[in-house]
């Protein structure tokens, strides 16, 4: 009987991680790689006897549903490569393939998940994530998000013209033909491109001044805090993520009050895990940038031999003990 589900993509290293755990603590699971469907798996789900499996013709193996006690959401993808089809049939079977997804989700709204899709969606707004924040009690940089020129004009001046431009939502940037990601930047607000900020609103905070950026990650209740050496590389210093230079990275212990905020903030999220960013200032005060619901973590893992993926395995075993 398989009780643990792992929902992702072929290519997610991350989860590579986990399933070394759960391979090696000899317990039953199924990564489900959900481009896979309509290839190597096949879906049924038959609502008037409540007869819900998904079948892995390649392995020749059936996942019942309803015995799934414990589900890691990851990086879900839908791969439509049918090139006889035109891109409009295309985007409807993709629409029809992700409606199908959703609604195994809701199946599997009994299971215990790290983290459940729908909590993930809630917490991935920055301007939420801000609000809450402050209400927890973190410090955070001064904010606007705006398409009132005069109004980010005057944030702009009030914060001495030295201030950071962001996504509102996230950095990626792709089409059919290129991806690209657009990091945090120092912005210069001028009159030329005033005007433009009518357009879209635009994200703006006060720059700054960092001894080093902050890694939280959260696995249930138990942080694996890391000290980025971002300053000490000039393309890393306003987006550390910005440079293709392996950075410096160092297990730190954070004071227990923001020990005790960030648990409080997964909690009020309903997450069960989570990536928190923070500035780490020049007078020692830990700035709160934003929380990642589903961050990657494998690559901290690895620098600072972090027992993440050990916590992640844990978890999701104890909750079909």
């Amino acid at each position: 009987m398989i009780e643990i589900l792992l929902i992702t993509n072929k290519g997610d290293i991350t989860t590579d991680f986990v399933v070394s755990k759960l391979t090696s603590l000899r317990v039953a699971f199924y990564r489900l790689n959900t481009e896979e469907i309509g290839k190597s798996v096949q879906v049924s789900l038959t609502v008037n006897n409540g007869h819900f499996y998904l079948y892995d013709i390649s392995k020749g193996i059936a996942i019942n549903l309803c015995e799934v006690k414990s589900v890691y959401f990851r990086r879900p993808e839908i791969h439509v490569t049918n090139n006889t089809l035109t891109s409009g049939q295309k985007e409807f079977i993709k629409a029809e393939l992700l409606y199908t997804l959703e609604g195994i989700y809701r199946i599997l709204g009994n299971a215990f998940w790290i983290s459940n899709v729908y909590d993930i969606r809630n917490a991935e707004n920055k301007l939420f994530q801000l609000i809450l924040a402050k209400e927890l009690g973190f410090e955070i940089p001064n904010s606007i998000i705006s398409n009132h020129p005069k109004q980010v004009e005057a944030f702009y001046s009030e914060n001495n013209s030295l201030c950071i431009i962001k996504p509102i939502k996230s950095g990626l940037v792709g089409t059919n033909n290129e991806e690209g990601v657009i990091f945090t930047s120092k912005v210069e607000i001028n009159k030329q491109n005033l005007e433009r900020t009518r357009e879209c609103p635009i994200y703006l905070q006060n720059l700054i001044e960092k001894q080093a950026d902050i890694r939280v990650t959260i696995v249930g209740t138990k942080l694996f805090p890391a000290f980025i050496h971002s300053q000490a590389n000039e393309e890393a210093r306003v987006d550390w993520r910005k440079t293709d230079e392996i950075l410096e990275y160092s297990q730190i212990s954070l004071p227990l009050d923001l020990v005790k905020r960030c648990q409080a903030l997964t909690k009020k999220l309903n997450l069960n895990f989570a990536a928190i960013d923070f500035v780490l200032d020049q007078l020692g005060n830990y700035i709160f940038l934003e929380i990642n619901p589903n961050g990657q973590w494998a690559w901290i893992e690895k620098q600072l031999n972090f027992k993440i993926s050990d916590e992640i395995a844990s978890l999701l075993v104890e909750k079909i003990s």
